[in-house]
């Protein structure tokens, strides 16, 4: 076998996994309305145990539903009628020949007070999260000994449920990770101070569940052995040194594992990687731990192929490797390394659209999380199997961006004839531009993906076809499907005719190339800002021009901060609330919109960089050879990855 480290059983504790590919916690908000396993979550679940994985660790699941809520939708078992849907949920997976632990877990200060009985939230110190801004209650000792009883008491529950372990969340800034780290335990009672203090609060919960549950669970913890906050500024914090020790004391303890992860809140983008992290990014980390340790440590560490899993198997950096967003991406991830069709694995391009909704979706109690390349994640019932009525009827799908490409995909998957036309020479549309600003070569997963499907089905993909009217008709569609895409805007402003005015796709695919020249960017979205990295990578002196109050205002926090960190290390320089108002041959014309003041500011060449506008020409001549057309993707509306595949998906599965 190809993966052989991979598919060898393993123990934890007294339990013997088939292979060492686990499942690992991920917030996904499937609950049913009690915060139960209902039909949703166990649909979910299920996808991913028939999956190949050895082991599922259950999302964050509430311990206390007063002082301890994430989410409304988080799965609890903080109260008994939450027994028997889990032992459900534990039956089923387990006739898969899959272990499942429960990860029990209390957010402490990362979390909000509107969710948490409208009160301050509760933490080992009044410290407030930087990045959730609540006001923050110490814990009194009473109330401390109460959280503990609670963590307890829903181990119990998770044994009464059947299930094989527990993993105590200690990762991440929440309440255990909280009382461990000297900055954010300050307190002056027996759960503070010294380091066995800090070390307290853990300590009896461990005790206690092995006291209640007889010795019976495999117990183990998932902690932050690094809150890598050096570059914050702050001092004082849980550093490698410290998280190796609490490593020892959990295991003199009774630990059977350690689950390694590392940052808090505050040092987000290490705990959630974005797409410009390689795979390993953890490693220094992990293998700390691993040195100093005898019990199984589990590990997620970007691991998004088959390969690397191997490796880090191999080199005996852990004993069991960890798939968090790898299995939200493709459910089937490790059956297709199995069975060595590693080619066909949707590997998550970590855009971290998953966070991203979770905060703006799952919190709020909107939805579920989203996956920006399956759109059927925490969906599983509402779009279920493919229904294949296509009957060999042909679709013509005009344009292969992603939003193009996915919708052949589930129309051949539905057994419809689907033709792809795309004016270019390589399909992709616009990620043939996303993948050129540096580290983001994971954006041409997606594709090959695509492609790898589309070849399998046997889809007809034409390239440098010029779509139209005449051609569309010559294969007497039985529909169409435009995904014509976007272009980059143009402003209507004097000079954008000069031949020292460029768009961003021009500046990024060097239909222009750019070197050691002075080029003012404009616009500071998520598009501004990979541009300017793309320029200062190639040796120019950049200025970011920007009509809002602030650089970056409206990018998602984590793209923003890793952009942001990216450009630290060039002399760039910002020029917010300005607007743009002539290009000249080498100087741009700018206006301060707060004061009015106008400058000629001296620049070589001007990019802009504020936005894509839909094509959608085609509209009516499709409509006009098939009432039957549909438009997809930015062509409709334009939008991110997420937006052009889901449209893309839903296009083809409800046509």
């Amino acid at each position: 076998m190809k993966y052989k480290e991979i598919f060898k059983e393993g123990k934890i504790g007294n339990l013997t996994l088939k292979n060492r590919m686990v499942m690992c916690s991920l917030a996904m908000g499937v609950s049913d309305e009690r915060q139960c396993i209902g039909e949703d979550f166990l649909s979910y679940l299920m996808e991913r145990a028939k999956g190949g994985v050895g082991l599922i660790v259950l999302e964050n699941t509430r311990v206390d539903d007063e002082h301890g809520v994430a989410a409304p939708r988080q799965a609890s078992l903080a109260r008994e009628e939450q027994i028997e849907p889990l032992a459900k949920a534990v039956e089923k997976i387990h006739k898969e020949g899959v272990k499942l632990f429960v990860q029990l877990h209390h957010p402490g200060r990362e979390t909000f007070s509107n969710l948490n009985s409208n009160e301050p939230v509760w933490s080992s110190s009044n410290k407030a999260c930087g990045v959730c801004q609540q006001e923050t209650h110490e814990m009194t000792t009473a109330e401390v000994e109460q959280v503990i009883q609670k963590f307890i008491n829903a181990a119990v529950r998770a044994q009464k449920a059947g299930v094989d372990g527990i993993e105590l969340h200690g990762a991440h800034g929440y309440l255990i990770s909280q009382f461990l780290s000297p900055y954010t335990n300050q307190r002056t009672d027996r759960f503070g101070g010294s380091f066995e203090n800090r070390l307290q609060f853990v300590k009896e919960i461990i005790e206690g569940i092995k006291r209640e549950c007889k010795n019976t669970l495999t117990l183990g913890i998932r902690l932050t052995v690094d809150e890598l906050l050096d570059s914050n500024g702050i001092k004082e914090y849980l550093t490698l040194k410290d998280g190796v020790k609490v490593c020892k004391e959990l295991e003199k303890l009774g630990l059977d594992f350690i689950d390694v992860s590392n940052g808090i809140y505050e040092s987000f983008n290490s705990l959630s990687e974005p797409t410009t992290y390689p795979q390993g990014c953890r490693s220094q980390r992990i293998r700390a731990v691993k040195e100093a340790v005898n019990i199984p440590v589990i590990a997620v560490n970007m691991v998004k192929e088959p390969w690397f899993a191997q490796k880090m198997l191999e080199e005996g950096l852990v004993d069991f490797v960890g798939l968090g967003r790898a299995v939200v991406a493709d459910p089937e991830w490790v059956n297709k390394a199995k069975e060595g069709r590693e080619k066909e694995i949707n590997r998550c391009i970590s855009c971290t659209f998953c966070f991203e909704t979770l905060v703006s979706d799952t919190i709020p109690g909107k939805g579920p999380v989203k996956c920006a390349v399956n759109p059927r994640a925490g969906r599983e019932l509402r779009y279920q199997s493919y229904v294949k009525d296509g009957k060999g009827r042909t679709v013509v799908v005009v344009g292969a961006g992603v939003a193009g490409l996915e919708a052949a995909r589930v129309l051949a998957e539905r057994e419809f004839h689907v033709i792809v036309l795309e004016k270019e020479g390589k399909v992709g549309g616009q990620i043939n531009i996303a993948d050129k600003p540096p580290h983001k070569e994971k954006m041409d997963w997606l594709v090959d993906y695509e492609l790898v499907q589309l070849k399998k089905l046997g889809v007809d993909i034409r390239v440098n076809i010029d779509a139209d009217k005449e051609l569309i008709s010559s294969f007497k569609p039985y529909g169409i499907i435009l995904a014509t895409g976007g272009v980059p805007v143009k402003p209507q402003i004097p000079g954008m005719d000069l031949e020292n005015a460029l768009t961003f796709k021009e500046v990024l695919c060097e239909e222009k190339r750019l070197e050691n020249v002075k080029a003012a960017v404009i616009g500071s979205g998520a598009t501004g800002l990979e541009t300017a990295e793309y320029l200062c990578n190639k040796g120019n002196d950049v200025t970011i021009i920007e009509m809002l109050d602030s650089i970056g205002e409206g990018v998602y926090v984590q793209h923003y901060l890793d952009a942001m960190d990216k450009l630290s290390h060039y002399p760039v320089t910002y020029k917010d609330k300005t607007k743009l108002l002539e290009i000249k041959k080498d100087a741009v014309i700018l206006e301060n919109v707060k004061t009015k003041k106008v400058e000629e500011y001296s620049v070589d060449y001007v990019v802009m960089a504020i936005g894509v506008h839909s094509v959608r020409d085609l509209e009516g001549t499709c409509k006009d050879i098939c009432s039957n057309t549909i438009v997809i993707g930015d062509a409709k509306v334009v939008g991110r990855i997420e937006g052009a595949v889901r449209s893309g998906f839903e296009a083809g599965y409800f046509f």
